[in-house]
């Protein structure tokens, strides 16, 4: 394993690492299999960092470090820089393997334009993490995420645990397999345009696949005047003949704010369609969700207004598929590795 420590003191810290590995990689002095160990010390390092490389990498900030006192942080959008991989803070390429992220925090500080009437400006698309392997696994574990419109865009094979991701409107999203929240708290911020609607996630999952799985998670958002948030949005492009682009969220043992609107999933008054219906594997389900009020107080969430399209857990569903992260995770990459 090649060990490398980098300072938030040192301009392009995490950079000018990332170059010396690929040299040492191109010299031949490191194999392309060996895996990567790299510490960051507490700071804020202002720079868009770009991992492409074979290598299995673990980051980490120094341990003791809270992720919020080490930050990768950066102004980027797409009015800036032009697609996912080039607009966001972190980018985790295609021909990485395995990845593990350790207490740190990735900021995107981009502010939505504030002359934009419409929910969703693709201009200001900004996100703070990108995943984009479809062959290797992702695990980030005690890491903040925050951005405001797509913060975290999600490939392939992800697993985050006690996570803090932060958006105003799809901020995590993306066309995956698997992609598992474990205790996480999940923040749905106030738009810094004033008053509109919010939107946590925005599943492209594979056709067939779980998509994204969030377990014993806190779905906290901040009240709008008029408006109001949901748990998802479609973008009513799933079908039986898509191979992505299906609606594929569960939600396991999870509480949520009293400002999340009771239907959770949102359709533009069905004028769009949420594909595929909800089922025990797919689709939109959810198990045992709680509601937090304002005064602290724990009560069952009313499902009677959920969407249609929604499908409620029994608990033969529960305990088959859901009830342990190895059920959920048995069948990935994960299953067979220890993250």
């Amino acid at each position: 394993m090649l060990e490398l420590s980098v300072q938030a003191k040192s301009p392009a810290a995490i950079n000018t690492a990332i170059k010396k590995i690929k040299e040492m990689i191109t010299s031949g002095s490191v194999a392309r299999t060996s895996p990567i160990h790299l510490t960051l010390g507490p700071g804020i390092y202002r720079e868009l960092v770009r991992y492409n490389l074979p290598n299995p990498l673990f980051l980490e900030s120094v341990p003791g470090t809270k992720a919020s006192d080490c930050v990768i942080q950066a102004d980027n959008c797409e009015s800036f820089h032009h697609g996912a991989e080039n607009r966001a803070v972190f980018v985790l390429g295609p021909n990485t393997t395995n990845v593990k992220i350790k207490n740190i925090s990735i900021v995107n500080l981009h502010n939505k334009s504030p002359d934009v009437e419409a929910v969703f400006n693709p201009a200001d698309s900004a996100e703070a993490l990108v995943w984009s392997s479809t062959n290797g696994t992702l695990f980030a574990d005690g890491v903040r995420i925050e951005g405001r419109q797509n913060t975290l865009c999600l490939k392939g094979v992800s697993w985050f645990k006690d996570s803090f991701i932060s958006g105003d409107v799809d901020f995590i999203y993306g066309d995956v397999s698997t992609a598992f929240f474990e205790e996480c708290e999940i923040n749905l911020r106030e738009d810094n345009r004033g008053d509109f609607p919010g939107y946590a996630v925005k599943s492209q999952a594979l056709a067939e696949k779980s998509g994204f799985v969030f377990m014993n998670c806190r779905f906290t958002g901040e009240k709008r005047k008029k408006n109001r948030i949901f748990l998802c949005r479609t973008d009513g492009k799933g079908s039986a003949d898509s191979l992505k682009g299906w609606d594929s969220i569960a939600v396991v043992n999870c509480f949520f704010s009293e400002n999340f609107d009771d239907e959770l999933a949102w359709d533009d008054d069905m004028e769009k369609e949420i594909y595929p219906r909800g089922n025990k594997m797919t689709g939109i389900r959810e198990y045992n969700s709680k509601v937090v009020l304002k005064n602290g107080k724990v009560t069952e969430a009313d499902t009677t207004r959920r969407n249609i399209k929604t499908y409620l857990m029994t608990e033969d569903d529960y305990f088959t598929h859901y009830a342990s992260r190895f059920l959920i995770l048995h069948d990935t990459p994960f299953g067979e590795v220890e993250a």
